[in-house]
């Protein structure tokens, strides 16, 4: 038995979600797939400890739903007010857990077509995209949107690298770690939030990476590494054990019931030190999973690895963006994604004609929405946002 329906969105996360809210609003014929066993899974795991960095502001002083909308990081837009996610806690960076239960009730109270429980294992692509998830059930769309993210954990290609923890199973009790010499292999935000977990219990913590950490206060782009997993360079720099490394791991190896990494430093004209660790833990990231793909049909990466490219004649679409929700922030929607790369290029249907509508200005769907709102408020109708 085959599925077919206009348009199989993968993944019930927040672009999945955001996406067949509109579908149905329009009157399109979609469905969504999702591996899980509810909408917004991957929060049920990550991050690892459980705190956003995506900020949550239910009190800006300001009346204005939009200006209101823009402090709001979390929230997927619709018609029903009460689905704010400033509605769920009052917490700056909110807990993992109040995510998945947001995302829980934007599904089910909107009641969105989702099937749950039908990981993706195969894509392919004939007259249409078709689709196999784990269960054998066959789905076909002339229209696919993969919206994953970035989801599968990356690992350098590092020798030895098969031997160290990962952060996406390594325990997170500080109490495991008590005494212990901690390598974490990674500079973005997932490394440091581990660090900021150990800092009370580890004896010694050394983050490292090729790369000189990169500040979100100073580049301005959310998914660098933000204050609130910071917190471990004080450690660093006011001279305690702990240390920040710039160099590559070249190398991990087992010496009896230690670890040896082999770190060429960077700014020490490629010196290369063994230094030994009790534990070594990988966080070093996410990458979109092309696994799935035939290769007729295999989304090009770009920005060395992480995110697929865009390409119009493919039709496959994807709401990957830097730690977009990776780490728990919320980063821009799909179409806000499509347009910085093509401003001018719509998403459309393999075969038909661009649809004139997704044309207009960046934030259209959001302006209008916000325009039917403050309408409907004064007693009128916004009969310009009609499907």
């Amino acid at each position: 038995m085959v599925t077919t329906t206009d348009y199989l969105v993968i993944g019930a996360g927040p672009a999945g979600l955001q996406l067949a809210y509109f579908l149905q609003r329009a009157g399109r014929d979609y469905l969504v797939v999702e591996a899980g066993p509810s909408a917004g899974s991957f929060f049920t795991v990550f991050p690892r400890h459980r705190q956003l960095i995506s900020i949550n502001k239910p009190h800006t002083g300001i009346d204005d739903p939009e200006f209101n909308l823009r402090m709001d990081w979390n929230s997927l837009l619709s018609d029903d007010e009460d689905l704010l996610f400033t509605k769920y806690t009052e917490r700056y960076f909110p807990d993992a857990g109040d995510m998945v239960r947001y995302l829980a009730d934007y599904a089910e109270r909107l009641e969105l077509n989702i099937r749950y429980n039908a990981k993706v294992v195969e894509v392919s692509r004939g007259k249409h995209f078709r689709v196999i998830d784990h269960n054998g059930e066959v789905y076909e769309a002339p229209t696919l949107v993969v919206a994953t993210g970035p989801a599968k954990p990356y690992l350098p290609d590092i020798p030895g690298i098969d031997l160290v923890e990962l952060y996406s199973t390594v325990t997170v009790d500080p109490k495991d770690f008590t005494g212990q010499r901690v390598l974490i292999i990674g500079k973005g935000n997932s490394a440091f939030e581990t660090a900021d977990n150990l800092v009370e219990t580890a004896g010694v913590i050394h983050v490292a990476g090729p790369t000189s950490v990169r500040f979100a206060w100073q580049t301005h782009y959310v998914g660098h590494l933000r204050a609130v997993n910071n917190n471990f360079l004080d450690t660093y720099q006011l001279k305690s054990q702990n240390a920040i490394l710039d160099g590559d791991i070249v190398g991990v190896r087992k010496d009896g019931d230690k670890f040896i990494a082999s770190v060429s430093f960077s700014r020490a004209d490629e010196v290369v030190k063994d230094i030994p660790y009790d534990r070594v833990i990988a966080c070093t990231g996410f990458r979109f999973d092309t696994s799935i793909f035939a290769e007729n049909c295999t989304p090009e990466l770009v920005i060395k690895g992480p995110l697929p490219g865009t390409d119009q004649r493919m039709a496959v679409h994807e709401r990957a963006w830097p730690v977009l929700r990776g780490h728990g922030d919320a980063g821009p929607r799909l179409q806000e994604v499509h347009e910085r790369v093509h401003p001018r290029l719509p998403l459309h249907r393999e075969g038909a004609a661009p649809n004139p509508g997704t044309q207009e200005p960046r934030h259209a769907v959001a302006a209008c929405l916000l325009r039917g709102r403050r309408e409907r408020a004064d007693g009128r109708d916004s009969a310009a946002c009609q499907p």
